[in-house]
């Protein structure tokens, strides 16, 4: 113990102690304000000085540690016990060392047993620990030890604040990174959390000013630069975003995450020889994440590797059977293989529900359509045509004994979230929605911070036809979480519930902080072609066109029409004729291209064929029918 005691009065004498303005001292000085890396080189000449300096040694290893580097950390922490710091004061700066190494199970054992004075740091690394092995309730167990020893230290709240998000309570996690903020504004790693935060709560906009303050605080952060490009990409403000991975890369030597990002650019500009090599470039750090496992997938897709891509997005399904753009990727991997029945078989889980897209419904439309099932294919194909309902809770139809089983799984695990959702939406297809409602506000209850509750409660309203009601908890949902999915069912229901202005108001915002969502341009153009605005709408469509290329029919069906109806049919007939020849079989694009060819007079007996082979493809589609008519009316 006193050997101890006269450790840490030495640490502390050298701490304030040396010459003023010494290379120890200005380290102490930068880190403290969380100038990270000028403290590393302040404190790397110390150590060129003395290399005994049991205090700055430390505090280099804590430096590392701030950076992100559990190697280097690890080092100088050995360093440390070499020159006479003893083991028992490095372990909780070892177990962070260990978790930056991907090695929970070594921080665990490193953390379990300290001095009093470095319990709350070895709870904090205990607590991410059991996060990382997604003991869920344990980690909170020991972050909320943590912060009961320690409650005015912000890097607690700031392991809270990232538990809570993990654990889906998104309101707890801003209220704890606030708190951090508050003890400590300069603390940059805060200041990230908060702006990745409100990225997801207002959108990307929102977030640009908090990484800006963090990079003002420590101009080298690079989860700052990584964080901000990464907005920057989605704001399609491609010249900063390389700016700042150029920066991380001079910062590093060359970062996995920067090269990921140059990979998405390239795809995104469709060079995807480029976006190959700069994805090999991340050694391998994303073939196992989600995002990764997609742009890996999208790749191989797109260069010609559709095996390969199969593989990888049939991993990525088996791990994330909702993720839709990784099915309708993989049925077109498993099409382009031959393989039309297990494509099929992919799409059918986001095709056969009430929330279905008009590229997936077309996708099985033309799958069924080339295995020689017209029939289905014109079903699916007349979906695709009409304007689809918002997605609400898929369905979950069970035979009599599944359902009894999950409705008796439910009542023994009440704290499961995926079984009590799963069973309010098989009480919705059972048509017990009185029970299906209660169920879903009493997980909203138990989990307010959270988003998807309030979005699983305005799923059940709106279900029922109460659109007044669901766009109500839409908008708790998105006052945590302002999501695309959140955005796209707000906008529905506003819209169903005869408040146009206020749906028309969340679509310009969500479009405004979100300028590259596919879904909500197409939705913007939508509402503009409805409220005739096709010269609007013609932008919209053509700068969709030039991201997506000349593959898509539905776009360039519609912009076809918008076109035609400020008569432009120079532009008009060649973009119908190309939506048509890309999708024969969809009674939207022979609509279209029928009535364009009639009303320009280009071929008026071909445009009535197509009109006519169009009502025969969707005889339920008005619209379709009163055009035959007019042209009918008219002559040729």
């Amino acid at each position: 113990m006193i050997r101890r005691f006269l450790l840490l009065a030495s640490l502390a004498l050298a701490a304030c102690g040396g010459p003023a303005g010494s290379p120890y001292e200005r380290g102490a000085a930068a880190f403290r304000r969380g100038d990270i890396r000028t403290a590393r080189v302040e404190l790397m000449n110390a150590l060129q000085a003395n290399p005994g300096d049991r205090a700055a040694r430390m505090m280099q290893a804590r430096v590392q540690l701030a950076l992100g580097d559990g190697i280097a950390a690890e080092s100088e922490i050995a360093r440390a016990r070499q020159s006479g710091v003893p083991a028992e004061e490095t372990r909780h700066l070892l177990a962070h060392a260990r978790l930056l190494q991907n090695d929970p199970r070594g921080a665990l054992a490193e953390a379990a047993v300290v001095p009093a004075a470095h319990e709350a740091y070895a709870a904090r690394m205990r607590g991410r620990a059991l996060l990382a092995l997604h003991d869920l309730a344990a980690a909170q167990a020991q972050l909320d030890y943590a912060a009961s020893l320690a409650p005015r230290d912000s890097a607690v709240w700031i392991d809270l604040a990232r538990y809570r998000r993990a654990a889906g309570n998104i309101a707890g996690a801003l209220e704890a990174v606030d708190r951090a903020l508050a003890l400590r504004p300069g603390d940059a790693e805060a200041l990230v959390l908060r702006g990745e935060l409100s990225r997801g709560q207002y959108g990307l906009s929102a977030a640009l000013p908090w990484f800006d303050r963090a990079l003002d605080v420590d101009p080298g952060h690079v989860p700052a630069l990584l964080e901000r490009a990464i907005t920057y990409g989605d704001l399609g403000r491609m010249g900063d975003m390389l700016s700042d991975v150029r920066a991380v890369h001079a910062l590093t030597g060359g970062h996995p995450t920067a090269y990921y990002l140059q990979a998405v650019l390239a795809a995104r500009a469709r060079n995807f020889e480029l976006a190959r090599s700069l994805y090999n470039r991340t050694r391998g750090a994303f073939d196992s994440v989600p995002a990764g496992m997609l742009l890996g997938g999208t790749i191989d897709l797109e260069t010609g590797n559709a095996a390969q891509a199969a593989d990888r997005l049939a991993a990525l399904v088996a791990r994330q059977p909702a993720n839709r753009k990784a099915r309708r990727l993989l049925a077109v991997a498993q099409w382009r293989m031959g393989d039309l029945i297990a494509a099929a078989e992919t799409l059918r889980p986001i095709v056969d529900g009430p929330d279905a897209d008009d590229y997936a419904l077309t996708l099985m439309g033309r799958l069924l359509a080339r295995r020689g099932d017209a029939a289905a294919a014109a079903h699916y194909l007349a979906r695709a045509a009409l304007p689809q309902p918002g997605a609400l809770t898929r369905l979950d139809p069970l035979a009599d004994g599944e359902f009894a089983d999950l409705r008796a799984a439910a009542d023994a695990r009440p704290g499961d979230g995926p079984i009590q959702v799963r069973l309010v939406s098989a009480l919705l297809a059972r048509g017990l929605r009185d029970e299906a409602l209660e169920r879903a506000q009493r997980i909203q209850t138990a989990n307010p911070g959270a988003p998807e509750t309030h979005v699983l409660v305005g799923d059940v309203l709106g279900t029922g036809g109460d659109f007044a009601g669901a766009a109500e908890q839409y908008r708790r949902a998105a006052n945590l979480a302002f999501t695309e999915p959140v955005a796209l069912r707000l906008i529905e229901a506003l819209q169903r519930s005869g408040q146009v202005p206020a749906a028309d108001q969340v679509l310009e915002l969500y479009v405004q902080q979100n300028p590259r969502s596919v879904p909500g341009q197409i939705l913007l153009a939508s509402r503009m072609m409805q409220r005739r605005e096709y010269g609007e709408a013609i932008l919209v469509y053509e700068s969709l066109r030039s991201r997506l290329g000349n593959n898509d029919a539905t776009i360039l069906n519609n912009l076809a029409w918008a076109y035609s109806e400020t008569g432009d049919y120079d532009s008009a007939v060649p973009l119908a004729r190309r939506a048509w020849a890309l999708d024969r079989n969809n009674p939207a694009t022979a609509d279209t291209l029928g009535w364009i060819l009639f009303k320009s007079g280009e071929d008026p007996a071909g445009g009535l064929a197509l009109l006519a082979r169009a009502t025969r493809g969707a005889p339920s589609e008005e619209a379709i029918r009163r055009q035959l008519e007019q042209a009918g009316t008219a002559g040729p």
